[in-house]
Parts: structure tokens; sequence; C-alpha cells
């Protein structure tokens, strides 16, 4: 596939690390506390392209990494592409780059990834934001595309044929609200991510990894709850990918500090980047802000 141009731009902006033999592709800009933004699929760290200069320009150092497996990152064969693999990623790439704890920005699968390393990472970790995501995993039935990708033989032959075309359709239709944030050059840049260098079949495994059990959804409920951190929701209120049940979950389970809908669906980080980053900021400033009080002279 050829390499588009929006594709040549994410990845002039980023850069590769080394960690344990892969190369990671990460893009941060900005200075001040860390905020990292982990995505879910079929996305990458293209999805947050927009918000990384918002976040820079509320003196914030963000920062996205694309997991093994997708995006600029290598895509190697024989390792493990489940969620309790996964959240060991973001453990290793968090002490390659040295970031001293962040706020966590979690979407789509990178939820209980992203829950499952801060669990075991607390001193890692200032906060947590949630976005369009799932915790009830026991009661997470995938949707459509998703649930294609899980089917023995179909799983192959959706990958396969997908084209820009049909994914243009399927962003307008459960991905954005506002079609015209998304062009052919977005989609074919996306496109381009997921299958570039043996995206296939580590995109296959990754969607093999799911924890859709009640034990896991357990652990991941006590272990937030048990750590404390403050967490704030910042939902696409348009969202028909996820469930309806996944929010009110969230809300009901979760001692949530602040909440905001946004009127946009699942990829809210390509329709309001600003409105996101603008929570985000002022969420991290108001922990900075309580920790200042809460320090003896």
């Amino acid at each position: 596939m050829r390499k588009p141009r929006l594709v040549e731009e994410h990845e002039a902006a980023g850069k590769r690390i080394v960690v344990d033999g892969q190369h990671i592709f990460v893009r941060e800009e900005g200075e001040g506390e860390p905020v990292l933004l982990l995505h879910g699929v079929p996305s990458s760290s293209f999805l947050f392209r927009k918000m990384l200069p918002e976040l820079a320009g509320q003196g914030l150092r963000a920062v996205s990494f694309d997991f093994p497996g997708v995006g600029l990152s290598d895509k190697p064969k024989g390792i493990d592409y489940g969620w309790h693999a996964l959240a060991k990623w973001v453990g290793r790439v968090v002490d390659t780059l040295a970031l001293p704890p962040v706020h966590l920005v979690l979407h789509d699968i990178a939820g209980p990834i992203g829950a499952e390393w801060a669990i075991q990472n607390p001193v890692k970790v200032r906060s947590i934001t949630v976005t369009n995501t799932l915790m009830d995993v026991a009661h997470f039935t995938p949707p459509f595309p998703m649930w294609a990708f899980r089917v023995p033989v179909l799983r192959h032959v959706t990958f396969s044929t997908m084209n820009t075309p049909t994914m243009l359709k399927l962003f307008r239709y459960s991905g954005v609200k506002n079609p015209e944030v998304v062009d052919e050059d977005v989609v074919a840049s996306y496109l381009y991510l997921l299958k570039n260098n043996g995206g296939h079949r580590s995109f296959l495994e990754i969607m093999d990894g799911f924890d859709l059990t009640e034990r896991h959804r357990d652990w991941l409920r006590d272990g937030l709850l048990a750590i404390d951190k403050p967490m704030q929701l910042i939902w696409g209120e348009q969202e028909i990918a996820i469930p309806q049940s996944q929010l009110d979950y969230i809300k009901q389970v979760f001692p949530l500090r602040a909440e905001h809908m946004v009127d946009a669906r699942h990829f809210l980080q390509e329709e309001h980047p600003a409105v996101i980053a603008a929570h985000i900021a002022t969420f991290a400033q108001g922990i900075a802000q309580q920790s200042k009080r809460a320090t003896p002279p």
C-alpha cells in the first residue's frame, strides 16, 4: 500500500524507540505533567494527532504510542497480543520513556488494558480519564463490524476486503456524528496504519485477545476502586459503537469527579479535540492544586 500523506506527516512528527527488542512508534508534544493517551481498535496514536498540540498548548506533555501490532510500531510474529500482554507494554513504554506519574486517558479497548496497568502500577498514575470505552467487560457484546473480526474464516474475508470507500461509510455511520470531519484521506490513513507491515495477522490476534470474563470485570472494578485515583469521564453522547450499558456501568460503579458529554460519536477525538483537551487540562490542573494545598509547608 502507498503511504498516505497524512501518515507521512504523522510519522515525521514522532519517533521510534526500542522496547524489548521491538520498535515502538511514539509521538509527543509539549512540556509539563505527562498525559498518556492510549488508543483502541482499529486506531493507533494517529487518533490523537489533533489532540497532542491542543494539550501542549494547555501546558501539558502529551504522549501517545502505537501498541505493537498496529500503526507504525513493529508487528512481530509469535508475541502475545491479548489485553493482559498489551497492559504490560504500557509499562514497558512508560519505563523506557522514563515518564513521571501520568494522567492516563483511555479509549475503546484501552479502557481495560490501561486500567490493568494502572491497578498494577498506582504510583505511576496521577489520574484516569475514560472516553467511550468498556469496563463491564463481562456484558460487552462486540458490535458490527468488531464481531466480524472474531468469527473464524469471516474475519479474514472481512479484513482482506476492507477498503477506503467501505471504511469511510463505517466511520461516518458509527465513528463520527459530523461526517465532514473525516474524508477519504483520513480514512485511507487509518486503513494503511492497520494493514501495513503484516497488520492483518497482528490485528486479528489482538481481536482474539479480549478477556470478557466476569472474573476480569470484577478484578478491574475492585482494583480501580482500591487505587482510588481521581477519575473523570468524557463521552461522545451520540455513541452507537459502545453500548449505553457500558456508560451506565461506569457512572454507577466509579466515583467520578467530573462528567462531560460531548456532541460526538465514538471517535470524539476527531470531532472535538480542543474540547477534550481542555477538559483533561482542567482536570489535571485541579489535581495539581489539590496536591499543593495538601502538601505541608
